[in-house]
């Protein structure tokens, strides 16, 4: 099935009877954009593949969306985000997907946020819905993610330690999250829930690569007590380390299971001296599988 690709340069409309509007029938994947060309396309393409599999699309001009992504690219600034959203299009009422025959692509671009040196996060309160049909799938429906984000917006925030059913954690409302300690890197399982990031697959590969361990698995809050440096990351912003970890010990109404006997202070402050050197190594990587796109923190 071939994929109506649209810009939103273009000044695009789309109508109000697609899927995507109406149910959230859909994916999407943001990119970085530099020196007009995008970072990690290869694996941002697999990972729409795989999502559409999995949600039961049929494509069949993959190669034609990455090639409007590189022309959409060098009419960016400099520094951009990329945004690719791939509907199931229009297929008359209700949920049944067997009238909907012609998806499409809107591509859209904008401009790249800045980082700040450190994040300040905590926890949010509420927990992620374990599903694991769309476990791991960059899905369009986001409205978990928004009320996590509501919240890291009220208290001041950079961002939220989101928590499954099970208080394991999963990422925080935007990016996937990475800790060390004990010699080694650690990240969560994302099989019941969560969003496997192209970041995050891209730094999978090179742990892999260097022989660098990294232990992917099911754990609490509590791993971070004594964690040297952690950072959540995502393929626009990239490694953003985490400066503080506020604790909401004493607000009645958080879910999460966070007491007092746990923790002695109000907050966690992180070294993150392995952030230094992982981000090297990040660099030198990016650099090395891409050498027009310059990667850097802002």
């Amino acid at each position: 099935m071939k994929l109506t690709i649209l810009s939103s340069v273009k000044q695009t409309s789309v109508s109000i009877n697609d899927r995507a509007f109406n149910y959230g029938d859909g994916f999407f994947a943001t990119m970085r954009c530099a020196n007009h060309s995008i970072q990690l396309l290869d694996l941002h393409i697999q990972r729409l593949k795989s999502d559409a599999r999995r949600l039961g699309f049929s494509i069949d001009n993959w190669d034609e969306l990455a090639e409007q992504l590189e022309a959409s690219a060098l009419l960016c600034q400099s520094e951009s985000v990329i945004k690719v959203l791939i509907s199931r299009g229009e297929g008359g009422r209700g949920y049944s997907q067997m009238m909907a025959q012609h998806p499409i692509a809107l591509i859209s671009t904008g401009l790249l946020p800045t980082n700040p040196s450190s994040l300040r996060i905590s926890v949010a309160q509420g927990f992620l819905a374990e599903q694991p049909l769309l476990a791991g799938i960059k899905h369009l429906n986001r409205l978990e993610q928004v009320l996590f984000k509501r919240q890291a917006d009220e208290l001041g925030l950079d961002d939220l330690l989101c928590l499954d059913i099970h208080q394991h954690l999963i990422e925080t409302s935007s990016a996937n999250l990475f800790w060390y300690k004990d010699g080694k890197w650690f990240t969560p399982e994302l099989s019941r829930c969560g969003v496997n990031g192209v970041f995050r697959q891209f730094l999978l590969g090179l742990f892999s690569e260097y022989g660098i361990d990294c232990v992917i698995g099911e754990f609490g809050i509590h791993e971070l007590v004594s964690a040297d440096s952690v950072f959540v990351c995502n393929a626009v912003r990239g490694m953003m380390p985490v400066g503080e970890l506020l604790l909401p010990m004493h607000r009645k109404n958080n879910q999460s299971v966070i007491t007092q006997r746990l923790f002695d202070e109000p907050a966690i402050r992180f070294s993150n001296d392995q952030c230094q050197a992982l981000q090297s190594l990040i660099t030198d990587q990016l650099q090395r599988v891409d050498p027009a796109v310059m990667y850097f923190i802002s």
